[in-house]
């Protein structure tokens, strides 16, 4: 399967900060300067070719579930660059063929992955890369690596053929045969694991591995198993056994250095080598190599990434497509993940056999079938030679005529929902055919009209073998649902491209021929993606709803924890993990809550203010007013407060005077990060400049004497810096409101003597920050706390 992009050459200087990646030469010199220095060693070449003159039988042949040693190196030493192009009938070879390296005459393989995944092509396709370690031409036949092995004792390199043809296999292994290597050399690891499909309500996970060593890269592949975009995913990293990962990121396309989506790219660092339309069973594969950037760990390392996005099914009554806000995708997830570290690593996970890597599929070999296929009459099928299509041939029917036709037979095994592709040889002689499926009752139009002409050919990338050739490219032709059976699939020739040529004649809008490389029905996992989805709601309903109640529950129990600390030791805990292996909460940590973050703890409140907040932030740390807290919601200081405690919303007050040109009104709020605001609603008080002020009437009601006061302010990125004052009285330093997101505060005011009749609060505009676009102030709420004297 060929993917084609143009190949970006760069010139790079590219620092090596970790002197295992370049045993010769000191950890900070680049490439180049290696080249100014001597570099020890013996250079050597394992080969699948012989020195013999005579002979160009330069490969070898690995039969289906054959092993195959291709090296056996003598140590110690260092691999500095590996080569491989492999030819094969089995068009699945790059996920067939396992790539395995094994060090110091360990059992256990250091290397471990399909060989495609490893040169960063999944799911049994191939594409051009252009990295820095990885290099691959030729259609994605051509294969080279410069990772740095270095070895010890020994070092073996095998291949095994799981797929089920004999497979071609080309190979060089340049390497240095040295006195000796560093005591603390690090050893390369490469490693594949996949989910198919992926665990519903869990984490995908790249990477775990244990000791000492440095993470240096990730190739990603998925495959859609229900429509819209996959990619809101976060990259985690756990650090040495962390519980929570100090390394997050933001979505999948960011983690592989790209943004707003994936397109074809291969850079030195990052890039998408296969990246298919959005799509009901859309296929990409990224990589991202941490050479500048490494992940260190000293004990151990977890990279995962998360796997909720959006999701899009067709509703079978309406025909309209529904879409989903970040639900937990179905795909199927495959990856190989890339370390250094000391020693030979311990295997903590299996790989699933070659069958399980791949989804089942139906091939048409039309160059095979050239006695078999039926068309019209005066048409003469052939296979010919051509190098961009698999094994260098192609079938190709010369035609002048619309209307002629060429037909193949296929059986489908089993019924269900069929990716179908067809692998096109477009040319400039090449014309625009219909395709069809035919059954013995039913016609599946898959295309109206395929157009054939080479529109790549004036693009460089394949040049000039396409000007012979042609270029190879799979055309996808939709999704269908195919009972079992036996079929034609039917190419019918509709017309031309006005840009074609006829052979003979060179007239422009006269090439009507045909060339195919192969045909396929991939047979998709999810039969009924509405039906899935259905299903899907109802389990995320309930195990949301167990979240929930766990969370809430752990909340209560951990708030009487500090509750009780309080009584028995006349204050609170500093933090919440200083109860933890206490009379107060016997276990040895605090638990995480069930989205596997940690439950979050203050003192001082800001809710309450004279006591601490606990809360579980219910996965989403800014949208406080979902949080699950020791207070009832939606909030209501209300019911937070005291019994005797008088409360007053801002929203409910009014200014009973300001300066010129000052307003002040009552405004829905939805705070951000630190805390739900009361009733979600306060008094937005818009001060222009400095010196602006409003004085707020506070109800007659209130009985003179004197309060403790605590003020709840709101926060936000155009808010000023402002004093807040109680009959004239200044009663809190000056106040900087700015943000820069909507957040609530509480501040405590003092104690404060009200009298009889009018109380006046009043907020001056005292100036703003440098980061604040405005003066404005916003008063969400104050609680009045009676003080009693002897």
């Amino acid at each position: 399967m060929v993917r084609f992009f143009p190949k970006q050459r760069q010139l790079a200087v590219l620092v090596l900060g970790i002197a295992t990646f370049a045993i010769s030469g000191p950890s900070e010199a680049d490439q180049l300067a290696e080249l100014t220095r001597p570099i020890p060693g013996r250079p050597n070449r394992a080969s699948s070719g012989l020195f013999d003159p005579e002979s160009n039988r330069d490969a070898h042949h690995v039969r289906a579930g054959q092993r195959f040693l291709l090296a056996d190196l003598e140590g110690p030493g260092e691999i500095r660059h590996l080569w491989f192009t492999i030819a094969s009938r089995d068009r699945r070879y790059p996920r067939n063929l396992m790539l395995r390296v094994f060090y110091d005459g360990s059992q256990t393989p250091s290397v471990e992955t399909p060989i495609g995944d490893f040169f960063a092509a999944g799911n049994g396709m191939r594409a051009n890369v252009s990295t820095m370690p990885i290099e691959v031409s030729s259609y994605g036949r051509a294969l080279n690596s410069y990772w740095r092995m270095p070895f010890g004792k020994r070092c073996q390199i095998e291949v095994h053929n799981q797929g089920p043809e004999t497979m071609t296999v080309y190979f060089h292994c340049d390497w240095l045969k040295l006195d000796s290597i560093p005591d603390d050399i690090y050893y390369f690891h490469a490693r594949y694991r996949q989910e198919y499909p992926a665990k519903p309500f869990s984490w995908y996970t790249i990477f775990e591995g244990e000791g000492e060593g440095h993470y240096v890269g990730t190739v990603f592949s998925s495959q859609n198993n229900l429509a819209s975009w996959f990619g809101e995913t976060d990259d985690r990293f756990y650090i040495d056994g962390e519980e929570v990962p100090s390394i997050v990121g933001t979505g999948t396309e960011d983690y592989f250095n790209d943004a707003w989506n994936l397109r074809l790219t291969s850079n030195l660092r990052v890039g998408t080598t296969i990246c298919e339309p959005k799509g009901l069973e859309r296929r990409i594969t990224a990589y991202r190599w941490h050479i500048d950037d490494p992940i260190p760990f000293k004990r151990s390392l977890k990279v995962e990434l998360e796997r909720r996005s959006y999701v899009a099914v067709e509703d079978p009554k309406t025909g309209k497509m529904i879409t989903y806000d970040f639900k937990y995708r179905p795909d199927d997830w495959s990856s190989v993940a890339f370390w250094y570290q000391r020693g030979i690593a311990r295997i903590l996970w299996s790989i699933p056999p070659a069958e399980a890597r791949r989804l089942p599929e139906v091939w048409i070999e039309p160059s095979e079938m050239v006695d078999r296929a039926r068309a019209s009459e005066g048409m003469q099928p052939r296979r010919a030679s051509n190098r961009t299509c698999n094994l260098k041939r192609y079938f190709y029917m010369r035609n002048d005529d619309i209307g002629s036709w060429v037909e193949f037979p296929v059986t489908i095994p089993n019924a269900g929902r069929y990716a179908v592709s067809v692998f096109q040889n477009l040319f400039k002689h090449h014309g625009v055919w219909k395709m069809t499926l035919q059954g013995t009752r039913s016609e599946t139009i898959f295309s109206p009209g395929l157009d054939f002409w080479d529109y790549r050919l004036p693009q460089t990338e394949n040049w000039p073998e396409n000007f012979e050739h042609g270029t190879t490219l799979e055309t996808k032709v939709g999704v269908h649902w195919i009972e079992p059976g036996d079929y034609w699939v039917r190419f019918e020739c509709v017309g031309a491209n006005p840009l074609t040529e006829h052979p003979e004649t060179g007239a422009f809008g006269q090439g009507r021929s045909i060339g195919l490389d192969a045909i396929c029905f991939r047979r998709l996992p999810i039969d009924d993606p509405y039906q899935w989805m259905q299903q899907y709601l109802e389990k995320e309903e309930a195990l949301f709803a167990g979240y929930l109640a766990e969370a809430t529950e752990s909340v209560t129990i951990l708030s009487r924890a500090v509750q009780q600390y309080h009584k028995d030791k006349g204050k609170y805990p500093d933090q919440l993990s200083d109860l933890a292996g206490t009379p107060y909460w016997s276990r040895d940590r605090i638990p995480l809550d069930p989205w596997q973050q940690p439950y979050h703890y203050r003192v001082p409140g800001i809710v309450h203010p004279w006591g601490f907040d606990l809360w579980s932030s219910h996965g989403c740390q800014r949208h406080p007013n979902g949080w699950i807290g020791n207070w009832k919601t939606p909030l209501s200081l209300l019911n937070e407060s005291a019994e005797k405690d008088i409360v007053l919303e801002g929203e409910e007050l009014h200014f009973v005077r300001a300066s010129p040109g000052i307003k002040a009104s009552p405004q829905p709020i939805s705070t951000d990060n630190t805390a739900p605001s009361s009733n979600r609603k306060q008094l937005f008080i818009q001060l222009q400049k400095p010196g602006d002020r409003l004085d707020i009437g506070l109800p007659d009601s209130i009985p003179a004497g004197r309060y403790e006061v605590a003020l709840f302010v709101i926060t936000s990125w155009d808010y000023g810096i402002c004093r807040w004052s109680f009959g004239g009285v200044p009663r809190t330093e000056p106040i900087d409101g700015h943000t820069q997101t909507i957040g609530m505060k509480s501040v405590p005011a003092g104690q404060v003597t009200l009298p009889e009749g009018t109380k006046i609060l009043t907020v001056e505009a005292v100036g703003k920050s440098g980061y604040s676009t405005g003066y404005y102030a916003g008063l969400d709420a104050i609680v009045l706390r009676p003080v009693y004297s002897d």
